[in-house]
């Protein structure tokens, strides 16, 4: 994982922002920027927000927490952040031409460069801890509801009992059956469920997961 302050010495060098220029802007003195940029201190929450704000990336982004790219305020998509009952809908209509909703901003370039459709993608909170350590409940996780079909080793998020469910696809050796797996090894209550004509009436696939979003 790439270190915070190495992020930010990027961050600065694309905008061309000197240490003098953020000092200013964050109303600190030069050489608080220069520990910063040096990795020898960490800022206080809100001089970090402020940094963020400056520079036009979330804070996730700068902490090393996500692999997003730097969000451009000008240039990104507002994808909604839905229950998985919601986000298992085919058709999302928009209240008054506007969604009535939290919404979580991507990079278009993302979308775009992944092959993505904006159209198509949701973001729902993780609400359990089946694929622990990598994902861990309140945790975000952008969907894309254009890829239904299981792919063998891909996440995949899923609508069981109206509850959200991250699961891994594994295809059997026959190629003609598939298991959802979960990676939280260490907690027996997390079954692998082997997909069965029985088990399909009950479990809905909303999409495969396209990133992950992590909190502190």
């Amino acid at each position: 994982m790439t270190a915070w302050n190495e992020r930010l010495k990027s961050r600065m060098k694309e905008r061309k922002t000197t240490q003098e220029d953020l000092a200013a802007t964050l109303d600190i003195s030069q050489s608080s920027v220069g520990h910063y940029v040096a990795g020898r201190r960490n800022p206080r929450k809100d001089v970090l927000e402020k940094m963020a704000d400056e520079l036009e990336v979330s804070m996730d982004w700068l902490l090393g927490k996500t692999e997003l790219p730097p969000i451009d305020k000008r240039d990104f998509f507002p994808v909604p952040v839905l229950s998985a009952v919601d986000a298992a809908e085919k058709l999302l209509k928009p209240k008054g031409g506007k969604y009535d909703m939290e919404l979580t901003p991507i990079s278009t370039k993302w979308i775009s460069d992944e092959g993505y459709e904006a159209d198509h993608l949701c973001v729902c909170y993780v609400e359990d801890d089946a694929m622990a350590p990598k994902l861990n409940i309140g945790d975000k996780v952008v969907i894309d509801r254009n890829c239904q079909e299981l792919s063998n080793g891909k996440v995949f998020a899923l609508l069981v009992n109206e509850a959200l469910h991250i699961r891994r696809a594994v295809q059997g050796l026959s190629g003609g059956s598939w298991t959802l797996s979960s990676d939280n090894k260490e907690n027996p209550s997390y079954h692998d469920e082997l997909i069965t004509d029985n088990l399909k009436g009950s479990v809905e696939i909303i999409g495969r997961v396209a990133l992950a979003i992590t909190t502190l």
